[in-house]
């Protein structure tokens, strides 16, 4: 199998092609301005050079953050829209569970790491992940949004991702090949809702400042 794997929750955003589990061709992605144009020039290019075209493509990954709402939803997007005339299926993980992926390979002796990131507004987004022997990671516990300064205090029986350190689409294709479920084909947002109070009432007309 065939797939084309997806990482956009930083602006450090990466593609990658895998073919039965093993990488065929990666790229890094500046994703800071223009993510859509860029994701698209980016894996042409990336098909191109491994000499495969979307049709060879028999499915997607795609990570779904937390992390940039901008580039998870356009990446996620794209994922459904280069599936669609295929019907193709499109799959899709944390990035947080990318990123804890990749550490564990790199330290064996490691039996919990919290994966993190920026969240903006003086926040990080981080979880807690356990290695795990079948599905290579597991979530073990809700996300959280924290001040920057408790990076390291909570969960401190864990091993903290190093700082500039993120999630890489190969780790999310090697998830997919792992064999784990499909999580919600839509980004994972943290931040509550920013509610607008209304200008106009039903009928159309201005309301008068409180």
């Amino acid at each position: 199998m065939k797939l084309l794997a997806l990482e956009f929750s930083t602006a450090t955003a990466s593609l990658a092609l895998l073919d039965a589990g093993a990488v065929a061709a990666a790229a890094a992605v500046d994703a800071a301005h223009r993510r859509s144009q860029g994701l698209f020039d980016a894996a042409a290019e990336l098909l191109a050079r491994a000499g495969w075209t979307f049709a060879d493509v028999d499915a997607f990954a795609a990570g779904r953050g937390p992390g940039s709402y901008t580039g998870l939803r356009v990446s996620v997007t794209a994922a459904r829209g280069w599936a669609l005339p295929g019907n193709k299926p499109v799959w899709t993980v944390s990035s947080g569970a990318a990123l804890a992926a990749e550490l564990f390979a790199e330290r064996p002796e490691l039996a919990q790491v919290v994966a993190w990131g920026d969240a903006r507004r003086g926040t990080i987004w981080a979880g807690r992940f356990a290695r795990d022997p079948q599905s290579l990671v597991r979530q073990t516990g809700e996300w959280k949004l924290l001040p920057a300064d408790a990076r390291g205090r909570e969960w401190p029986d864990a091993h903290w991702a190093e700082d500039g350190r993120a999630p890489q689409a190969a780790w999310v294709g090697k998830l997919f090949f792992a064999g784990g479920a499909s999580e919600e084909r839509q980004p994972i947002y943290l931040h509550p809702a920013v509610v607008a109070a209304p200008r106009f009432d039903a009928a159309g007309k201005p309301l008068s400042p409180a």
